[in-house]
């Protein structure tokens, strides 16, 4: 197995300097050709985009978005529309809220947020109005409302909770123009939780009593009950991401025509690929990276839209051959 290159930047959050660091593969087979696929649905549509990006606590979801955001500024040879990272952290309630039951609200689960404004303002988001974001306050320990202006024409709203099925969140996703989950091994976040709360000075013991009881119900709520994403990503426990396993694969080996499509979508995304070894050179290597090999997510829904309209395959031929159910064929589809 090749050993993996690595590319690093710094972002700063919470108002500390964090070092990121990401594979060449991860930044040109999946962050690039994400980032291109939402400028063009942002263009196509004339408008702001909405893009939700739904992860469990330690996947890096909140590194990873302002990751793409500095990505996205790689300037206009590359074709790429700038990105606005959006928290949820100014949406928590008060820490002495109750719940229905009179119990005190645990800052872990989906109930410690205000859904009802974070409804109003998505609406808002959702609507192109101007708008401000709010943030929350760490040395007052309190969200302050209206503070970050929204400016950019691609939106990324970021949270554990934006794709659950319950709790006040279940129709956050009429919202959002697209969505990415990130997916995780429990086991490897475990390891990564409690390693981070070790390092803060908790004891091995206490580290894993607090995992067990804070963020291990929190963390398979979060896997296990939450709507299905536009697009999915694997986070490995070495702290990069991967694409979903692909279903297409063997169908996509056999298909002249479809190679024809992934060749055009490699092509369309040249000019980002060379702004991106324009800004790695400037950096000395220090951001970004060399190599690429386009994703080959964008062509799925021709593929199966050209099988279904040529009447070449029947719905539930296609449902068989491509293991996928009568839901998602519908929207791939639509």
């Amino acid at each position: 197995m090749t050993a993996k290159s690595w590319r690093s930047c710094r972002v700063t959050i919470n108002g500390r300097v964090r070092k990121l660091s990401y594979s060449d593969d991860a930044i040109k087979k999946l962050f690039l050709p994400f980032l291109q696929r939402l400028s063009d649905l942002s263009r196509r549509e004339g408008r702001r985009i909405v893009i939700y990006l739904a992860a469990p606590a330690d996947t890096g979801k909140t590194t990873l978005a302002l990751f793409l955001e500095r990505l996205s500024l790689l300037g206009a040879a590359s074709g790429l529309l700038p990105l606005q990272r959006l928290g949820l952290e100014g949406f928590q309630r008060q820490a002495e809220e109750l719940d229905a039951d009179g119990k005190p609200l645990s800052p872990y689960g989906p109930k410690a947020f205000d859904t009802e404004e974070l409804t109003r303002k998505l609406a808002a988001l959702a609507a192109g109005e101007e708008l401000r974001w709010p943030v929350f306050d760490r040395a007052r320990h309190e969200a302050v409302p209206d503070i970050t202006p929204v400016r950019k024409p691609i939106v990324l709203v970021e949270g554990c909770w934006l794709l659950l099925k319950r709790d006040g969140w279940e129709n956050l996703r009429s919202f959002a123009d697209y969505t990415l989950a990130i997916m995780a091994q429990p086991e490897s976040l475990a390891a990564r939780t409690t390693q981070r709360l070790i390092a803060r000075g908790l004891t091995p013991r206490a580290a894993h009593e607090r995992y067990d009881r804070d963020y291990r119900p929190a963390i398979m709520q979060v896997l296990t009950d939450s709507w299905p994403a536009d697009e999915t990503w694997i986070y490995s426990a070495d702290g990069d991401y991967q694409p979903q396993p692909d279903r297409l694969r063997n169908y996509r080996a056999k298909q002249k025509q479809t190679q024809m499509d992934f060749d055009s979508v490699k092509r369309k995304d040249e000019p980002i690929f060379r702004a991106y070894e324009e800004q790695m050179t400037k950096s000395g290597g220090q951001t970004f990276a060399l190599g690429y090999q386009q994703g080959l997510e964008t062509a799925r829904r021709n593929i199966l839209r050209r099988l279904a309209g040529a009447g070449g395959m029947g719905r539930e031929a296609l449902m068989e051959t491509f293991h996928i159910t009568e839901a998602e064929l519908d929207d791939l589809l639509s």
